[in-house]
């Protein structure tokens, strides 16, 4: 997701939502708190993935 659209910071908290919510809550959560930026780069990561044939909506099992 490293894009070059956001400053570090909001990429780290791009991926840190993304890491913890999965893709889908991710988004839901970046647009509640108003982060357009950072909730359009996930939205294209969605893109991405759909157009891949790739799910990443759900965060990692942990052990």
């Amino acid at each position: 997701m490293a894009s070059q659209s956001l400053d570090k910071r909001k990429q780290q908290i791009a991926q840190n939502l993304i890491d913890t919510c999965g893709l889908q809550r991710a988004l839901h959560a970046a647009r509640q708190y108003g982060w357009n930026d950072i909730a359009e780069e996930i939205n294209d990561e969605i893109m991405r993935g759909s157009s891949h044939n790739r799910r990443r909506t759900d965060p990692p099992v942990q052990p």
